[in-house]
């Protein structure tokens, strides 16, 4: 069921480039599909990495206003954005906007191994991915990533994946795809490390 409302904020939100360009029901639906994957269990706490435009974030915050949303992003513009969007869509009880680098905040008290789970559309590559997401995991927690129809099986690397603190890989060959890992072994504490040592250095 279409929402107006929703559909108004992504509609303002590809005018100004935060998402991408398509049909805003299809981008409403992919987000959608990421609670599909994670299942999450009421009152969980879960960070949208790299939000942007608010995709899925601000989806899954609409359709469950139970769970805890943080919305991360490192630009102000976008955040500014996020902020709006959350007052427009009446959801300041249940989902925060942050503006920050993820590998930074990965090492903030109020943040490291706080969350149930991370969303993740479009961030990066898998290593950077999954080491930004590490720091912010608590034990037991899942990544939840959106995968490209056709992705190489040489995306996701196990051995270092486990070197991290993840546990296997599960791949759920839906449409659209995801992976899904979670977090089994307390991470090491140099993880994540810069910003720019990880888009310089990735791990695989």
């Amino acid at each position: 069921m279409r929402r107006p409302e929703l559909a108004a904020v992504f509609e303002q939100s590809q005018v100004l480039g935060y998402i991408g360009p398509g049909n805003i029901d299809e981008h409403i639906e992919h987000a959608r599909a990421h609670l599909d994957a994670a299942n999450p269990t009421k009152g969980s706490r879960w960070c949208d990495l790299g939000s942007g435009g608010g995709l899925p974030g601000l989806v899954v915050g609409y359709d469950r206003p139970d769970l805890r949303i943080v919305l991360l992003d490192r630009s102000t513009a976008r955040t500014n954005f996020l902020d709006q969007a959350v007052i427009d869509l009446g959801l300041q009880q249940s989902v925060e906007v942050l503006t920050g680098d993820a590998a930074v905040v990965g090492h903030r008290s109020d943040h490291r191994g706080t969350y149930d789970g991370v969303f993740s559309r479009s961030f990066g590559s898998p290593a950077i991915t999954a080491e930004c997401a590490v720091g912010l995991l608590r034990l037991g927690g899942r990544l939840v990533v959106s995968e490209p129809p056709d992705p190489p099986v040489e995306r996701w690397q196990q051995t270092i994946l486990h070197s991290m603190g993840f546990g296997e890989l599960e791949f759920l060959v839906t449409s659209p795809r995801f992976v899904s890992i979670s977090l089994v072994r307390p991470i090491r504490n140099e993880l994540p490390r810069s910003w720019k040592k990880i888009t310089k250095a990735p791990m695989f």
